[in-house]
């Protein structure tokens, strides 16, 4: 784990030579699309998905790639409806895009809400791998779970801190092969345990009863699912400043694009990799009477006597790089929203004040950690990632809203609708049922389009 941090610090350390805020918050806009492109994917995966992913396909198959391929169609969109406005618009943070269309408390409410958005699920993401590094090192050396969430945080820090997007840009590619190398070889292992001699990987995976995309059911519907990956791709990818602070890292618009219409390739078969190896690792922990299931599977197995030390090293380092992956770029991006949004800083300004902001940002995250430690995981995770994701729904509308209507929007009122929607999206869940329709996915969508009337209801013509 040290020598793999050291790497990056050293990364760090090349790329934040004479680095500033414009190094900070878009690289000098001279990145390149094909690095921003590989790297985002370590990113969109993240810590949460590299152990969840696998240990979904025992309950649904490889279902999940219905939504992937929702993702797809959503970066599309991305890249061919918001891209160009965030360029012609010369962005730093997205949501002054909302300022200019639609007024200045429609501005300040889609950054805070991309905030909360970001704390919450930034600090869930990075608790769970924390966990980890504490149950794997720190237990057996007596280090208290508050020092190992202060270490993990420092040690992002030590090599994010000065160069920002600029570094993250170049670590995220390491990183994601990091990722990757550790998928494959967790296939290659346990396929090799699993798989009879006679019979390929490719066909025994084929032919396995949980090899299928399309489930029946009302919930899980294939076109849920596609419409579902749809809104979370252009909610949580598109109108997220930390995704879109590395694609706006690159000059050209059609460079960027193309980085997004590449992304929504890779992903469809990195999950499915994923997926695939989800198949080999529950057919092995049949095998060997493991009965760890769900987010559990993959680090039980890969930790267990029956595999070699090196796919339980791999796995450590995989899992170490998908948190890393996703905690830098949120530290990254919460600190250029705030100084850009609330502090009005500039490209050209000190780089004292946006150092305190970062600092206080580690912070934050680190108190929300050691409240879902103190307040058992096991029981609010989930409920912690569903809020993360109910908040976006207000970007949705705000944004949707803005881009196609020529109204403004006065008063603080926006705000009030932009905090009552996610609300009253939750109370339409739970009424649906009732006359036979049961909200999957897509509840991302309704979420929006409550923010979008509230808004339409708010506004007077420009």
């Amino acid at each position: 784990m040290l020598a793999y941090v050291g790497v990056l610090v050293l990364i760090g350390k090349i790329t934040s030579r004479g680095a500033t805020n414009a190094t900070f918050f878009n690289a000098n806009k001279n990145a390149s699309w094909l690095l921003v492109s590989f790297g985002m994917i370590g990113a969109s995966l993240s810590g949460v998905t590299f152990i969840s992913v696998p240990g979904w396909t025992a309950a649904s198959g490889m279902t999940y790639l219905m939504m992937v391929l929702g993702f797809f169609f959503g970066y599309l969109l991305i890249a061919y409806v918001l891209l160009p406005v965030y360029y012609r618009y010369n962005v730093i943070s997205i949501y002054s895009f909302l300022g200019e269309k639609l007024g200045a408390s429609s501005y300040k409410t889609g950054s805070a809400f991309f905030l909360l958005s970001r704390i919450v699920g930034a600090s869930a993401r990075l608790y769970i791998v924390t966990m980890v590094v504490q149950l794997m090192i720190c237990d057996s050396l007596h280090i208290p779970f508050p020092i190992t969430a202060i270490a993990v945080l420092a040690l992002i820090a030590l090599y994010s801190a000065a160069g920002g997007i600029a570094t993250i840009v170049i670590t995220d590619t390491l990183q994601t092969a990091f990722m990757l190398i550790a998928a494959a070889l967790a296939l290659y292992f346990v396929g090799s345990a699993v798989v009879p001699e006679q019979q390929s990987i490719w066909d025994y995976i084929t032919k396995s009863d949980m090899a299928y995309v399309i489930k029946s059911g009302s919930a899980q519907a294939w076109w849920k699912q596609l419409l579902g990956g749809m809104s979370i791709a252009v909610a949580m990818t598109g109108l997220d400043q930390d995704m879109m602070q590395k694609n706006l890292t690159v000059a050209r618009l059609k460079d960027s694009q193309k980085n997004m219409v590449l992304l929504g390739v890779n992903l469809l078969f990195v999950n499915a990799l994923f997926l695939a190896l989800g198949i080999l690792l529950t057919d092995y922990a049949a095998l060997q009477g493991i009965t760890a299931t769900g987010d559990k599977l993959f680090a039980t197995v890969a930790t267990s006597s029956g595999m070699p030390a090196l796919l339980g090293a791999v796995f450590f380092l995989g899992l170490l790089a998908a948190a890393f992956s996703s905690a830098d770029s949120a530290l990254a991006s919460l600190t250029t929203a705030f100084c850009v949004d609330f502090l009005a800083m500039n490209t050209k300004e000190d780089s004292k004040r946006r150092n305190k902001v970062y600092v206080g940002f580690m912070g934050v995250l680190l108190v929300v950690m050691l409240l879902i430690y103190s307040l058992e995981a096991d029981s609010i995770i989930s409920a912690l990632f569903t809020a993360a994701g109910y908040t976006y729904g207000p970007l949705l509308g705000l944004f949707a809203f803005a881009l196609t209507q020529k109204r403004k929007i006065q008063g603080w009122g926006i705000t009030g609708v932009a905090i009552g929607s996610p609300f009253i999206a939750y109370a339409l869940s739970l009424w649906a049922p009732h006359l036979g329709y049961t909200i999957g996915f897509e509840l991302l969508l309704y979420n929006g389009l409550i923010t979008y009337f509230g808004a339409w209801a708010l506004s007077q013509r420009a």
